[in-house]
């Protein structure tokens, strides 16, 4: 029997789940960081998302836990979700949806940033 890791299992997890391709704007934010990345979302899956940075003074990283804005302009509404980030790679990112309990859950086995 193999062993895989948690972010294995994500990993794998969202490579099955089938993308939609989008040009939608987002903005994300780190908790714990000042700040705003601002975004295209290039696909979107139920189980997370693929972000291309297109303006940000802070670059986050894998494992940072995000609070995602995303700017429907078509129907002129905005959607808020909590994720964190799975990879990072250049001006690029894959997150992970989180529910409301799991953020909270990931918040407070956290150390406090000084």
């Amino acid at each position: 029997m193999q062993h895989t890791s948690s972010s294995e299992a994500i990993q794998s997890d969202q490579a099955q789940a089938k993308r939609f391709s989008t040009k939608e704007l987002a903005q994300i934010e780190v908790y714990g960081r000042m700040g705003k990345v601002f975004c295209k979302m290039a696909n979107l899956s139920q189980s997370g998302a693929f972000f291309e940075i297109i303006n940000s003074n802070y670059m986050p990283r894998s494992g940072d836990l995000v609070r995602v804005t995303v700017l429907l302009r078509q129907i002129n509404k905005t959607h808020i979700l909590d994720a964190e980030i799975i990879w990072c790679k250049g001006l690029s990112l894959g997150i992970n949806f989180l529910k409301k309990s799991e953020l909270m859950q990931k918040l407070a086995g956290r150390p406090a940033l000084i």
